[in-house]
């Protein structure tokens, strides 16, 4: 359990900063996109906008994996998970196009934090659960990372 614990706060951490590296790297396309089309550059412009989109790929399927993250019973849930700034009313802040397009009947997005694990898991099962969210959450960071270069 509190090897669960210890990747459950490495999740937690790592989450937020693989967010904010996001929003810090997509903050600056706009500008950047708009300069080169100004410039007469829509090759750089063409460019930079295929980057913002992939970015923003990342940043939906972040958020699908933050709401599969699982809390630890008994743990008391003090983190936010890296949401500054994002409405869950709508499940994001900004416009994908059109979200509501996919059919979410499985899972009811009100979530108010993380999902709760089941009763009765044993301490082994739990791990295997933070695991298997980190080695999503490495997939998504090594894709950004990848972008990045």
């Amino acid at each position: 359990m509190k090897e669960a614990k210890a990747v459950h706060e490495q999740l937690t951490r790592i989450s937020g900063e693989l967010h904010e590296s996001l929003m810090v790297a997509m903050a600056p396309l706009e500008d950047k996109i708009d300069s080169a089309i100004m410039a007469g550059d829509t090759l750089l412009a063409a460019e930079l906008a295929k980057v913002e989109g992939k970015l923003d790929r990342i940043d939906v399927r972040f958020h699908d994996w933050s709401e599969t993250v699982v809390e630890i019973p008994g743990q008391a849930c003090n983190h936010d998970h890296g949401h500054e700034g994002h409405d869950h009313g709508d499940h994001d802040g900004h416009d994908h196009g059109d979200h509501e397009g996919h059919d979410h009947a499985g899972h009811d997005h009100d979530h108010d934090h993380g999902v709760q694990l089941p009763e009765g898991l044993s301490d082994e099962d739990i791990l295997e659960i933070q695991k298997a969210l980190m080695a999503g959450l490495d997939k998504l960071k090594a894709e950004f990372e990848g972008i990045q270069e």
